[in-house]
């Protein structure tokens, strides 16, 4: 009965002894395996975290390109309504083209005008016969230097040469609409010197300025004498 009594405790205090070791052996295992969760979660968050830091675009490159270009070199937004600003012209900006415009005078053509004879003036020997212009049209023109002319008979043949010019040219005459501007026909009377007079012409050739298209008009009994058959350059008015 000792035997078995004393026996007894031994295995208690064994079995006390054993579940110590087992709560050590269960704490370990659970640690390790807590500690490898831990290293597993924390590589896939970073993992994570490196993807969605490669994926998104970095923010100083856009920037960058919308204040000053991309890097391959093309224009940015910005940069394209500079361009086209650049390359369109200032309304402010003077045109040369109005300024020659205005430089520029329009001739009279034979289309826009009519002719007809002033006033003959005769006196101390001289007779002269202004040839009236007169504008007829709707824009002003002008008249510069000396019409070419020509005495003519009744059956259209000439008279004698032309009209030599007389005296220096004049400034260019302008005509607005109505205008008229003038040159004189001169000759002498009969019997100033011994060269005789030429026929008496029916009519009178003109050439206005800078045309070759010519008009014609009723001479009123004009006739050249004394060799002399003379036209001055154009001036403003009828003469009259």
């Amino acid at each position: 009965m000792s035997q078995r009594s004393g026996s007894a405790p031994r295995r208690t205090a064994a079995a006390r002894s054993r579940p110590p070791v087992l709560c050590v052996l269960l704490v370990g295992a659970l640690a390790t395996v807590t500690a490898c969760g831990s290293d597993t979660g924390d590589g896939d968050s970073a993992r994570r975290a490196s993807s969605a830091t490669s994926a998104a675009p970095p923010s100083t490159p856009e920037v960058a390109s919308s204040e000053g270009g991309s890097s391959g070199g093309g224009p940015s937004r910005n940069e394209r309504p500079a361009s086209r600003t650049a390359q369109s012209p200032s309304p402010s900006a003077p045109s040369s083209r109005p300024a020659a415009a205005s430089g520029a005078r329009r001739v009279c053509s034979k289309a826009q005008l009519t002719l007809s004879v002033g006033r003959k003036d005769m006196g101390a020997g001289n007779v002269y016969l202004p040839l009236v212009f007169t504008n007829r049209s709707a824009t002003t023109c002008t008249l510069t230097g000396y019409p070419g002319v020509s005495l003519l008979d009744s059956s259209g043949a000439a008279i004698g040469d032309p009209a030599t010019r007389r005296g220096p040219t004049r400034s260019p005459v302008s005509l607005p609409p109505g205008g008229s501007a003038s040159a004189s026909l001169h000759t002498l009377n009969e019997g100033m010197n011994d060269t005789p007079c030429r026929r008496t012409a029916a009519r009178i050739r003109v050439y206005p300025p800078d045309s070759f298209d010519a008009m014609n008009v009723s001479t009123r009994s004009f006739r050249v004498c004394g060799g002399v058959f003379e036209v001055e350059t154009t001036r403003s008015g009828t003469g009259g």
